[in-house]
């Protein structure tokens, strides 16, 4: 089976992503590095899946030494990613979100308070920041696809969720000391003010909006 590496120019370097392979990228200085870096990582990758139980035989005949490279086009949205997708699509995608996401967890339990806000260089992330990045980009891009209304505000619903999940399982111990947040330091009950705080001031704002536009709805 053949397959096809996309390279695409990314903050400063190249980012390489398989086609067939959702998942599956790598970054180099320069594009035959991240091609070369990329046809490494499949296998990683296939093996990693493999290991949280995710099923890979759809993927074991493909050769990534034979993969074409090819530049994304100019929206970036490759004929690979505008097929819709089949239930089982769906299955498999949301099989390999549980393995990714089962891999991550491994790698960062046990991790200090120190370990996880310790630098390697100053201009490094750090893995608070890295984990950090994961769940605003993974909030982010589902916002962004979100039809509205037509499912109900599903995503807002969601973050809502996770919110209050988050908060479901404190136990008053866990909520001395502070945190840092925005470089300042946040006690746990500053924290739940200003979830608060935040969504009142835009449910005004978005009265205002609704009244701008010559309409406007009371809150169910």
């Amino acid at each position: 089976m053949s397959g096809t590496i996309y390279v695409y120019a990314s903050g400063g370097s190249f980012l390489a992503s398989i086609a067939e392979v959702p998942g599956c990228v790598a970054r180099g200085a320069t594009r035959d590095e991240a091609v070369a870096s990329v046809r490494r990582s499949f296998r990683d990758y296939l093996e990693l899946m493999r290991g949280r139980g995710v099923s890979t035989e759809h993927w074991n005949a493909l050769d990534p030494d034979t993969f074409a490279v090819k530049d994304p086009p100019e929206d970036r949205l490759v004929p690979e990613d505008t097929k819709p997708l089949e239930e089982h699509e769906i299955r498999d995608f949301l099989h390999q979100v549980e393995g990714s996401r089962s891999a991550l967890l491994a790698l960062v339990r046990g991790l200090s308070a120190d370990d996880l806000e310790r630098k390697p260089t100053p201009d490094m992330w750090s893995v608070r920041e890295a984990l950090e990045h994961v769940m605003q980009t993974e909030v982010t891009l589902l916002s962004r696809m979100e039809k509205w209304p037509d499912h109900d505000f599903a995503t807002l619903q969601a973050a809502h969720r996770m919110a209050f999940q988050r908060f479901s399982i404190l136990e008053p111990a866990d909520t001395a000391g502070s945190h840092r947040i925005f470089q300042y330091g946040w006690s746990t009950r500053k924290v739940m003010r200003r979830i608060l705080e935040h969504e009142y001031e835009h449910l005004q704002h978005i009265k205002q909006i609704l009244a701008a536009l010559g309409g406007q709805r009371a809150p169910e």
